[in-house]
């Protein structure tokens, strides 16, 4: 077996198969086979058998391997997916790159949720990261699904939407492979389908007129405060001091802007005078810049703000990082249960749509750019369905006194 390989040594049954004896004596059995590559470099490649047939059966896939895929997909028979991840990672999971164009600046590559992502691929490495990809069946994927449901989150149960987008990027970085040539087919496409985004409860919290009043009567109240000084334990009351999470709040629900809006938000982008906030193409989810309206009470609030701005000198309207413990306080002390900040954003949709405006008007504002997306922010409330009731009871009311009754008809047109 150790002579060049011919035409007429490959056309025998046993051309590539390596028989050895280890210092024991015991017999082991190898599959060969001798290929050039894309660079012009000869390579080969062993895969170790359990006996003769086998190497057969292994040198022949890889005959097919190679043939199919060059030798990417033989080296992917070695690949972990902790490797892959990490190619995975180098390639795709980087913060975006921006260019300027004609029609405003666009995301070229890299991606603005690379912070997210990373974290659900931390998750799949923490399962998968040993085994081989080759290896990874659509059983393991179904396995995996409902081990993570049944793993509890921070805020409790495990969302469905919060499995579906980690079997989401799962399925992204089994792509890649395939793209790569590391693998022939990915394990999502060899079974039924185990992303349902029917089975995810879509949220529809709205906040009401009055939580709105107790929240922003808990941004002004006097509130108790303990904190450690010299050892010893102080209570203090502290009126105020929410002056910030007040604008931030009032912002949100008169203009629909995301939480990453709202913190990238420069004061070069407020015109106060015009009453006109321009999110910006980088600021925005989309990638498209739109102009919002300001509220006279949302305008109070920035002209506060821009007055303490200039004293400190700051380029941002909202000089913080983050405000999900200070927003989580108020809501708990105006007893508002069950509300997140993205909330405020369904709200001020909602609002927009109850308040007459065309929809059309609305995605432009919010930055919508799928009906199907704009739909889930319009949330009905208890004023919007009694509304439809008595409007309803009043066509009926009607109609049913009407001397001429409403025919139906397959004909009518």
């Amino acid at each position: 077996m150790g002579k060049k390989e011919t035409t007429e040594t490959k056309q025998t049954r046993d051309w590539g198969i390596i028989r050895k004896k280890d210092r024991n004596g015991v017999q082991h059995w190898y599959a060969r086979i001798v290929r050039t590559d894309g660079l012009g470099k000869k390579r080969q490649f062993i895969v170790r058998a359990d006996n003769k047939t086998h190497a057969r059966r292994l040198r022949d896939e890889m005959e097919l391997k190679f043939a199919r895929s060059g030798p990417r997909e033989i080296d992917g028979d070695r690949l972990t997916f902790r490797e892959l991840a990490e190619y995975y990672r180098t390639r795709r999971v980087v913060p975006p790159e921006y260019h300027a164009t004609r029609d405003g600046v666009r995301k070229v590559a890299g991606l603005r949720s690379y912070k997210s992502v990373g974290h659900y691929i931390d998750t799949l490495v923490a399962h998968f990261g040993s085994r081989r990809i080759r290896d990874i069946s659509h059983a393991d994927l179904e396995d995996f699904k409902l081990h993570r449901l049944k793993t509890p989150s921070p805020r409790g149960e495990r969302s469905i939407a919060d499995v579906n987008r980690t079997l989401a990027q799962l399925r992204s970085v089994m792509r890649f492979a395939v793209q790569n040539g590391w693998l022939h087919r990915s394990p999502f496409e060899l079974g039924a389908p185990l992303i349902s985004l029917g089975d995810e409860v879509k949220r529809e919290r709205v906040l009401t007129f009055a939580e709105e009043e107790r929240f922003l009567a808990a941004c002004d109240a006097t509130r108790v405060v303990e904190y450690m000084r010299n050892g010893k334990m102080i209570r203090a009351n502290v009126g105020g001091g929410r002056a910030l999470m007040r604008a931030l709040f009032l912002t949100a629900v008169d203009t629909g802007m995301r939480k990453g809006e709202l913190l990238k938000l420069k004061w070069e982008d407020v015109d106060l005078d015009a009453g006109v906030i321009t999110v910006t193409a980088l600021s925005s989810k989309t990638a498209r810049a739109r102009a919002i309206g300001i509220t006279e009470r949302v305008r109070a609030e920035l002209v506060a703000l821009e007055h303490e701005a200039e004293t400190n000198e700051s380029k941002s309207v909202f000089s913080v990082s983050d405000f999900k413990r200070s927003f989580a306080a108020i809501c708990k002390e105006a007893d508002i249960r069950d509300l997140r900040f993205h909330d405020l954003r369904h709200t001020a949709i909602t609002r927009m749509v109850n308040a007459g405006l065309p929809a059309a008007e609305v995605m432009k504002i919010s930055g919508h750019t799928q009906w199907s997306t704009f739909a889930r922010y319009v949330n009905p409330t208890t004023d919007t369905v009694r509304k439809v009731a008595n409007v309803l009871s009043n066509y009926v009311t009607v109609n049913a006194n009407s001397v001429a009754p409403i025919l139906y008809s397959n004909n009518v047109q």
